[in-house]
């Protein structure tokens, strides 16, 4: 009895601890912009420093914030029907393509009780307009930098795209 309650409770934190990231990909999938966006990392978001708060167990490699951040937007591509890419530098100016430089504020990791949350803050700058946005992911298991990372990009890139594309 105590094994199938154990497993019971294991499959039910799994599947909660999925259900942020699902639901991203889900949303992005609904998002709707006329335009395609080109993504440029600010290299000084490199000097960030993950920010941890309360009892936490263990240490995980810093990831690389560039590849993290790439692979964000990668994936995201993956959900929706807007084009997205990264590139190193503005290219020529066109009409039907937004360039943003996009860097990475601030990196905080809350360690509570029964979860943990990352908000990563990031800057999006188009032309004159500059977009302040707190990307969050909560896990209720196991978390690694990197992974966390990945997952607050991704949901921060979302919102940036969400209130860029939103009318």
């Amino acid at each position: 009895m105590k094994l199938k309650y154990f497993l019971y409770s294991l499959s039910i934190l799994f599947i909660t601890s999925c259900s942020s990231h699902k639901k991203i990909n889900k949303l992005a999938s609904n998002l709707d912009c006329s335009k395609s966006f080109e993504f440029i990392f600010d290299k000084e978001s490199n000097y960030a420093k993950i920010e941890k708060t309360g009892p936490s167990i263990g240490e995980s490699k810093i990831p690389g914030y560039e590849s993290t951040f790439v692979a964000a937007v990668e994936e995201l591509q993956q959900n929706t029907s807007t084009n997205l890419s990264v590139k190193n530098s503005f290219g020529f100016p066109n009409d039907n393509v937004v360039k943003v430089i996009v860097k990475i504020e601030r990196i905080e990791w809350n360690f509570r009780t029964a979860d943990a949350i990352m908000n990563t803050d990031l800057s999006f700058k188009v032309k004159d307009k500059e977009f302040l946005i707190t990307g969050t992911n909560t896990v209720y298991w196991h978390g690694t930098k990197k992974g966390n990372l990945h997952k607050s990009l991704k949901n921060g890139i979302y919102q940036f795209l969400s209130a860029f594309c939103t009318p």
